[in-house]
């Protein structure tokens, strides 16, 4: 029995980079509604926030290290997006070529 066929390196890649973005969406995704928990200096002085009773809603719609977590999960849905859909155009173009070589 012959040893089965290699991957070809390019779908290896993609298929690597795919999985490491769905690991990385996960992530993500979980992470994106969410204030950080890093502490930021306040708005006024250098001093780094001590605590306080501020307001956790606004608080966590304005962090702005929310809303670039939120804005890269926004951006890479519409990556895979628009990469399922060029995957599958190319899938149906060879099958296409393929068929009209076999006669089809």
């Amino acid at each position: 029995m012959p040893a089965p066929l290699a991957l070809p390196l390019l779908v290896r890649q993609v298929t690597t980079e795919a999985l490491a973005l769905a690991q990385t969406l996960g992530q993500a995704e979980e992470i994106q509604w969410k204030p950080s928990l890093a502490p930021t200096a306040r708005d006024d002085t250098t001093e780094r926030s001590r605590g306080g009773h501020g307001d956790p809603t606004v608080s966590t719609v304005l962090d702005g290290r929310r809303l670039n977590v939120r804005a890269a999960v926004v951006n890479a849905e519409g990556t895979l997006e628009r990469l399922i859909v060029a995957l599958r155009e190319t899938r149906e173009h060879l099958e296409d070529s393929i068929d009209e070589w076999n006669g089809n």
